[in-house]
């Protein structure tokens, strides 16, 4: 059995058990969402600085002592195997980053697809008058508590 969030199981009154599982599957669809979009950051950073590191080395030992001759810095360049090494690590880093980033892509629209729906299902799910106040109670927590906005259905 999925346990379901602390402050979700709080609200007793404002809600029923169905509406609770459709929040509790929100927050985790937000939270793989955040994991996704903190992946690909990360791998975006870490090649952009493997690949800023490599030419900086380029400039540094070849390029400059090379006096700027195309055929000397070709030449130096594809006879280390560790130049190749570092072009496959980078080339593979940007593969990872654009790897998460479809992940990333693909979860955010899971989660976005689900918010919608609690957004529009929210009249059936807290029927006039007196759960209408619960309602917003319940939007305004999970703002504060999740970061997901239930009031507008735009990111």
């Amino acid at each position: 059995m999925i346990k379901i969030e602390t402050r979700i199981q709080l609200l007793k009154d404002h809600t029923d058990a169905p509406t609770k599982k459709m929040l509790e599957n929100l927050v985790e669809r937000k939270r793989k969402f955040d994991d996704y979009k903190k992946k690909c950051f990360k791998a975006q950073f870490i090649t952009f600085l493997m690949l800023m590191g490599f030419v900086v080395y380029l400039y540094t030992f070849l390029i400059k002592p090379a006096g700027g001759q195309i055929e000397i810095v070709f030449r130096s360049l594809f006879d280390g195997e560790i130049h190749i090494f570092i072009v496959l690590l980078i080339v593979g880093g940007y593969a990872t980053a654009q790897f998460y980033k479809k992940k990333e892509d693909k979860a955010e629209k899971e989660y976005h697809n689900l918010r919608c729906e609690v957004i529009r299902k929210s009249a059936e799910l807290w029927p006039l008058p007196t759960p209408w106040q619960n309602r917003d109670e319940v939007f305004t927590m999970m703002k504060e508590e999740y970061d997901i906005n239930l009031f507008h259905e735009s990111k």
